[in-house]
């Protein structure tokens, strides 16, 4: 899923989860849940990772989907009287914690984040190794349209 999708999944789920640390808990254990839909990135990853070929297009690929991530926080709190700010964000921060494991470990190789690491693409790959991933412009589309209905519930 994009930052952007996660971000939006955290946002609701730290509102209706009436604390700030079992937002951020739910969030990030939900993440895992919601990796393991397909969602049309696994070749990109694959090159970046597995074949170490077309590093620039899949760091473009997150730096914009950060970016595009920021501006969605951004216009949340912005438009919207939203009143608990601290539980959203904790959920937020739960919701996008995984993938900044994951990205701190690839470019770190820490030692500690390996088993994470390895964790985390056991959930991301479960379905698309078996049985194939999407187009990513069909699952952008799909994120999308998620996305718009998650912050109407904020």
């Amino acid at each position: 899923m994009t930052y952007t999708t996660h971000t939006a999944i955290g946002a609701v789920i730290g509102q209706i989860s009436g604390h700030p640390i079992l937002g951020f808990l739910l969030a990030f254990f939900v993440h895992f849940l919601v990796d393991m839909i397909p969602h049309g990135d696994s070749k990109i990853s694959d090159n970046y990772r597995i074949y170490k070929r077309k590093r620039k297009q899949a760091i473009a690929y997150v730096m914009i989907d950060t970016t595009i991530a920021i501006f969605f926080i951004l216009f949340l709190f912005n438009i919207k009287d939203i009143v608990n700010t601290r539980m959203i964000t904790w959920g937020i921060i739960g919701s996008v914690l995984p993938d900044t494991l994951i990205g701190l470990y690839e470019v770190t190789k820490w030692k500690y984040l390996k088993s994470f690491y390895h964790l985390h693409f056991v959930f991301h790959n479960y379905v698309t190794k078996r049985h194939g991933d999407i187009p990513l412009s069909y699952a952008i589309f799909g994120q999308i349209i998620l996305i718009i209905l998650l912050q109407s519930w904020l």
